[in-house]
């Protein structure tokens, strides 16, 4: 609670640093190591599944910190300390 009181901005922080950390390690870096690994045939259903995948990973770890960083930029404006 004193985290969450002291850090207004907890919510955009998260949604920040979670789209470098959260995005790249759940959506496209799991599907860059199968289609490494497994060497699944090009432009088959898994090919195109793992790749549609990564797009939208990529995606979202770049509109992600956009977003949070908005929200910040937003909540500041009306932001007085501990009221």
């Amino acid at each position: 609670m004193f985290i969450g009181i002291t850090f207004p901005f907890f919510g955009g922080l998260l949604g920040f640093f979670g789209g470098f950390a959260f995005a790249p390690t759940t959506y496209f870096l799991p599907c860059i190591m199968w289609l490494a690994i497994y060497k699944p045939r090009k432009y088959g259903l898994s090919w195109w599944t793992n790749w549609i995948c990564i797009v939208l990973g990529v995606l979202l770890m770049i509109v992600s910190p956009i977003g949070g960083l908005r929200l910040i930029i937003f909540q500041a404006k009306n932001y007085e300390f501990y009221s």
